[in-house]
């Protein structure tokens, strides 16, 4: 089985962090080439730059002499409400791109992967008073390999927590993945409150996640972009209070024609 590749970047905090705790626990090596780290099932690559910009992440791993499975990313969640976190979420642009990526593009998500990371963490995450759940589909950087982002969030004391680099290296070292059903989720504000919770009591996969705020111009071009970049999608997890009467219109012509599963919550 080919390994993931992790994902640290010098310019983030948290980033920072979650590797230096990392190194410590686990055993990297480095491999043949200067810019990549192996430990068993996993590679390790640190970057200067923010992850948001570091398009075309696939090209650098047979340029370094390795193939991946995936791409993790290690990084710092941001919240104007300074709530303390643990977040996953896939990456890409529903319209614009003012973080990273290309505008009205996503990336290939990693549901089995990021599916697994949550549970984990809700199962294994012993710390006070952090939310722990997935975030909507959002930033950069571009790329054509399945991918997500792991984050702490959102200041020094949480990004130093033991507790919290401690779950979030179980969430990815001791992860099962699972061959469940997998879903793009669909409706609710960015936290996806009611799609996290139906998630964490089935036994289903996730893969991209539309919120509420980027359904109001959504095109049934980027709908179908979403279903073809959640590899294995079976279907769309509604909320359907969080879904306007127009965008719920339009998932139902994209499921009829691709012969999708609705579920609404």
């Amino acid at each position: 089985m080919l390994p993931d590749l992790l994902v640290a970047s010098k310019s983030d905090e948290a980033s920072r962090s979650i590797l230096n705790y990392i190194l410590e626990k686990e055993t990297f090596r480095q491999s043949e080439s200067k810019k990549i780290m192996v430990d068993g099932n996993f590679l390790l690559a640190v970057f200067d730059e923010k992850h948001l910009y570091l398009d075309n992440l696939e090209q650098f791993l047979p340029d370094n002499g390795v193939e991946a499975k995936g791409i993790i990313f290690l990084s710092r969640h941001s919240s104007k409400a300074d709530i303390k976190s643990i977040t996953v979420h896939p990456t890409g642009n529903f319209s614009g791109a003012l973080l990273g990526g290309k505008p009205g593009t996503l990336t290939v998500s990693y549901p089995s992967a990021m599916s697994a990371s949550l549970r984990y963490l809700k199962e294994n995450f012993s710390g006070d008073n952090f939310e722990i759940t997935f975030e909507a589909t959002h930033h950069g950087p571009s790329l054509n390999k399945m991918n997500y982002y792991i984050e702490i969030g959102t200041t020094e004391n949480q990004w130093t927590d033991p507790v919290a680099l401690e779950a979030v290296r179980g969430a990815i070292f001791e992860r099962e993945d699972r061959n469940f059903d997998t879903f793009v989720g669909v409706g609710g504000g960015h936290y996806m409150p009611k799609i996290t919770e139906y998630f964490l009591k089935n036994d289903i996969n996730l893969g991209h996640m539309i919120p509420k705020y980027a359904l109001d111009s959504i095109t049934e071009e980027m709908i179908v972009q979403a279903v073809e970049k959640t590899p294995g999608c079976k279907g769309f997890l509604m909320d359907k209070k969080g879904t306007k009467a127009p965008a719920r219109d339009l998932i139902k012509k994209v499921a009829d024609l691709r012969e999708l599963e609705i579920i609404s919550i």
